[in-house]
């Protein structure tokens, strides 16, 4: 895609954790001009008024700012009732106010038919305005993060319509294209990569462990991302904290109240949320890293963002047999049990030499999101722009 308007419809602010959203759109702008619209938020919301989810102490940032060349963030700023998920009256009264503003996002920008690339979707009405083509990019299985019942079947309506009413659809992993493909048959699997260059640093000879992690001792056993009450398994964290010499190490975000899920143990250390610009040097710090995964409906659809970020280092990786695991079982360490998890990470911890080392960063180099985005815009031009 050259020369093309395109309005995101975003699942997280531009600043929160780094995801495929902002990956994908990144790559976009340098030839294409992008309006990455965030969630909206209901009334009384610090988000609403422009306050930062990492810092909410800072300045509020614009409702409209240029974060790169060709790239805008929009933060809507329109009053929406709390509860949009929840109840069927706040949805309702939120969806023309969801379309007016986006209408007027677009009106401001001079965007009059863009592409609309929808990760999600607060509400269904805005698939009414006048889009050149709508891309559903599907990059996990929504309803199943939502145990709320009301929630769930919010989230299941306004997946299934996206799905349906899409021009083309893309899924991160296979059993989500089996999940989706009934309502589309223009469904494609485009699995998630890495900033391939990036991680890589993690082998750097120069590059300098930071001071939180370089003051444990070996061996060190982590985990890089995001927590979350659903997909995280705390038993193997307790698994592998009950050998007091070795040092289990977290370094990432908790989602809800996942942070309890952790054991307070003296080998258990949890350094906190890091730039991704700080993550290659806590990774080369690391001796086995791990992906200790529930095996459950929501991990079965996902494709982990830390598969390519991990493999790019060259470290043992020791995970759970996940179905995305299990498609690069022939890189990493695959866990059946809790006991398997633990012995692999011993056995990760003996390897030596090189030749797993450079194995698995030759995989990685495939996956990289330049590769990924330009799968993508050949999909759309062949199936929807015809080459022109």
């Amino acid at each position: 895609m050259t020369g093309q308007d395109i309005v995101c419809l975003a699942t997280q602010g531009w600043d929160e954790h780094w995801t495929p959203v902002q990956q994908v759109m990144l790559r976009l702008a340098p030839r294409n001009r992008i309006l990455y619209v965030e969630p909206f938020h209901g009334l009384f919301s610090g988000r609403r008024k422009g306050k930062s989810a990492q810092d909410p102490s800072a300045a509020p940032v614009p409702p409209l700012r240029e974060v790169r060349p060709n790239l805008w963030v929009y933060r809507p700023s329109y009053p929406y009732l709390p509860g949009n998920m929840r109840l069927p009256g706040a949805n309702l009264l939120n969806e023309p106010i969801y379309r007016a503003e986006l209408r007027s996002a677009m009106a401001r920008m001079g965007m009059s038919k863009p592409w609309l690339w929808a990760f999600f979707a607060q509400g269904l009405s805005v698939l009414d305005l006048p889009f050149r083509g709508v891309i559903y990019d599907c990059v996990d299985d929504w309803p199943s993060f939502f145990p709320d019942p009301r929630e769930k079947s919010f989230v299941q309506r306004i997946d299934e319509q996206l799905c349906r009413r899409a021009d083309i659809v893309f899924v991160g992993s296979d059993p989500l294209l089996e999940k989706k493909k009934p309502f589309n048959q223009r469904t494609f699997v485009v699995n998630h990569a890495a900033d391939i260059q990036h991680f890589m640093k993690a082998a750097d000879a120069e590059l300098e462990v930071p001071a939180d992690l370089a003051c444990l001792p070996h061996p060190r056993i982590g985990f890089v991302g995001m927590i979350d009450e659903l997909r995280f398994d705390v038993g193997l964290i307790a698994e592998l904290a009950k050998d007091p010499d070795r040092q289990v190490v977290i370094v990432g975000g908790f989602m809800g109240n996942s942070r309890r899920l952790v054991p307070e143990r003296p080998n258990v250390h949890v350094l906190g949320m890091k730039t991704v610009e700080q993550l290659p040097a806590y990774l080369k710090g690391m001796d086995v890293l791990i992906m200790p995964y529930t095996l459950s409906e929501t991990t079965r659809y996902i494709y982990p963002l830390k598969l390519y970020e991990y493999l790019s280092t060259g470290k043992p990786v020791v995970a759970t047999p996940i179905p995305a695991v299990n498609t690069l079982a022939d890189y990493m360490y695959v866990a059946d049990t809790p006991t398997d998890f633990v012995a692999h990470v011993q056995t990760a911890l003996a390897e030596t030499g090189t030749v797993e080392f450079e194995r698995r960063r030759e995989k990685a180099r495939l996956h990289t999101w330049e590769a990924h985005v330009q799968r993508k815009e050949l999909l759309i031009e062949e199936h929807l722009t015809g080459g022109q």
